[in-house]
């Protein structure tokens, strides 16, 4: 009898890491990510999403809290900001994320925008292993979701490593850093080449802030 009780009580406490876990607002932003992103943020049919551990932490949720003081009111009252980055789903060899803004100042969640170069590539040849030229910037688009992303908590940077294929031979990486409210591009590199998984080969930053 005592093992069936036992057993029972077991049974009816929350798993660690799961719903009863996760901190308040977890959830709105994961309604926000899947409405704005479909199958694209399904987090691999998980119900109950994880917080993510120091051993895991691309394959969960987190939740970052800090405060700024905003340009237009450098004297005025700190604004306190929640960022929810919230796992998407994942395949062979990358993670995708969004991520979740809160701020004091304002009523609503709000989905963080990233700024990505639309790039055009010369190849030299069909296995696509030399580019004629360095890439061209053709403008610039606005994303909802990273690859293998990170948040620093010491510089309030994001950043993001997209593996092309598995190898790792061709990938394009990017830093979006916290200003004033927003996450604005501040790098972004590429290798766009394939059959050469060196991480010292050639690569391209086609895009650094103040220059």
């Amino acid at each position: 009898m005592k093992v069936l009780l036992a057993a029972l009580l077991c049974a009816a406490l929350p798993m660690p890491g799961l719903a009863a876990d996760r901190p308040e607002g977890i959830a709105a932003a994961e309604a926000l990510a899947k409405a704005a992103f479909g199958t694209d943020c399904d987090m691999n049919g998980m119900e109950d999403v994880p917080m993510a551990g120091p051993d895991d932490e691309n394959y969960g949720h987190s939740v970052y809290r800090f405060s700024y003081k905003p340009d237009y009111n450098p004297d005025g009252d700190a604004v306190e900001a929640v960022l929810y980055q919230l796992f998407c789903g994942s395949g062979a060899y990358n993670i995708r994320h969004a991520f979740v803004l809160k701020k004091s100042d304002e009523e609503s969640l709000k989905l963080v925008a990233f700024a990505t170069p639309d790039l055009d590539y010369a190849y030299a040849d069909e296995e696509m292993s030399r580019l004629k030229a360095d890439p061209k910037v053709r403008g610039f688009r606005a994303t909802g979701l990273l690859v293998n992303a990170s948040f620093d908590e010491k510089t309030r940077a994001i950043t993001s490593h997209a593996a092309w294929r598995g190898i790792g031979d061709a990938w394009d990486s990017g830093e979006w850093l916290f200003r004033n409210g927003d996450f604005i591009l501040t790098r972004f590199e590429v290798d766009p080449t394939y059959g050469d998984p060196d991480p010292a080969a050639e690569s391209y930053v086609v895009y650094e802030a103040g220059k």
